[in-house]
């Protein structure tokens, strides 16, 4: 019954692929592109519950939706999550079909289908959505001019949009060329097209309209399409992952402060601790700190004064050690793990703290020491690296370059480690058993 199911969806989605395509070469022979309509909402196509922004072949069948339908809300909902939130898809609307996948145990990638529905398609208070305002769409370039300087790409105050988009262009193009995405969009054409679709999705991100250049080859990329749908969704993947490298160099910067000020924070709530147990006397503590019951008010005063300067003191100290952190460990750190994580991924890597007490899978590239704590840069997709902080992780955990483990870290830095071959020998081993049925 469930492979019954499994071989449905995947017929589904190959059904819905197909006649996307389709529509999409007709739009293209038009020299229209539906992904960049001018009718389309600023921001990305975004989850109406969870605000996460949908990628993907899903982002092309949600825009084409936007266009088609002149929807100026970008956000998306499915119809049972609109009910639980007291609303419902009006009688006789459409929503669109996205498509997902998702690993089995047996390490099979099967096929789901589910369909969502814009926010203007429903009857009720929207205000009861958790987002419960539609996203800004004003035209701005802050954000554009933030982003890209933190990508490396000095754009000055005051230049036009088109600036703000061309400068995208390049970097996206300068990203695919430096990532060696050639393996499957090959044509320059193709690579043009790929790069269109990874355009879009950055100057969505970037808070920039997106708008269609004069010149595209768009008959060029239609007749590709229509011989050969797949060109399509080939060109949207790399797309994405080249948008994903982009946005990450974009927000780098972000990562970094974030660091900071953690360990700011870490800094003050030691520095409080200091001042109380200086100058705080619990109820019922022995007063001898103080010279005993009897002694007079100026030895009781020298005492507070003195224990008062000292905690000035240590203070201080931990201030300027927070100081050198914040100057030289952080940057480093970052610094360090991107080129370690280039080594290996190329230099569109993505690199990103780990969450406390998720687990990732994925081979150790490196082990950064600093000072008190160590930092495990782990790999985990082709373009996607995580940085783990953990407490004496060599004594603790024996963890080595080259190992491929799943790796989880809590708050405290205590570090869980579990090798992975006997997860893959059990996956591979069903995979057989399933194959002998």
């Amino acid at each position: 019954m469930a492979q019954t199911e499994a071989r449905g969806a995947k017929a589904r989605v190959e059904k819905m692929r197909d006649e996307f395509a389709e529509r999409v070469a007709g739009s293209l022979s038009q020299g229209v592109v539906p992904w960049q309509d001018k009718k389309l909402p600023i921001p990305p196509v975004q989850s109406a519950v969870s605000g996460g922004k949908y990628g993907g072949v899903n982002m092309l069948y949600l825009l084409e939706k936007c266009a088609r339908e002149s929807y100026d809300d970008p956000r998306f909902i499915t119809a049972s999550a609109a009910n639980e939130h007291g609303l419902w898809v009006r009688k006789g609307e459409r929503g669109v079909p996205l498509e997902r996948w998702q690993e089995k145990e047996s390490g099979k990638v099967e096929a789901q289908v589910y369909t969502v529905f814009n926010v203007k398609q429903l009857s009720g208070d929207l205000s009861k959505l958790p987002t419960s305002e539609s996203p800004l769409t004003a035209v701005g370039t802050e954000k554009a001019e933030q982003m890209l300087k933190n990508a490396g790409v000095d754009v000055q105050s005051g230049s036009s949009v088109k600036d703000f988009q061309d400068a995208i262009k390049k970097l996206v193009a300068k990203f695919a060329e430096e990532a060696g995405y050639r393996r499957d969009v090959h044509t320059p054409e193709l690579m043009a097209l790929r790069n269109n679709i990874a355009s879009t999705v950055v100057m969505r991100e970037a808070g920039l309209p997106v708008e269609q250049a004069e010149g595209l080859p768009t008959k060029s990329w239609a007749s590709s399409i229509h011989h050969d749908p797949s060109q399509l969704y080939k060109a949207t993947r790399d797309g994405s992952h080249i948008a994903k490298s982009v946005i990450g160099s974009m927000t780098q910067e972000r990562e970094e402060n974030l660091f900071r000020a953690g360990q700011q924070r870490i800094e003050a709530q030691k520095a409080q601790e200091i001042v109380a147990e200086a100058v705080t006397v619990p109820r019922g503590a022995d007063f001898n700190l103080f010279g005993g019951p009897n002694a007079d008010l100026s030895a009781t005063q020298e005492t507070v004064v003195a224990a008062t300067a000292k905690a000035a003191t240590q203070v201080n100290e931990l201030r300027a050690s927070a100081t050198r952190h914040e100057t030289s460990a952080a940057p480093s750190k970052f610094t360090e793990a991107r080129e370690a994580a280039k080594k290996h991924l190329g230099s569109g890597a993505i690199v990103t703290n780990a969450q406390p007490d998720k687990t990732y899978g994925g081979k150790i590239v490196g082990v950064l020491d600093n000072g008190p704590d160590k930092t495990a840069i782990q790999v985990i997709s082709d373009n996607h690296a995580v940085l783990h902080t953990v407490r004496d992780i060599a004594a603790k955990s024996s963890l080595n370059i080259g190992d491929d483990v799943n790796l989880s870290v809590n708050e405290d830095g205590d570090s869980v480690v579990q090798g992975r071959a006997a997860e893959k020998a059990k996956k591979a081993e069903l995979a057989r058993e399933g194959m002998k049925r």
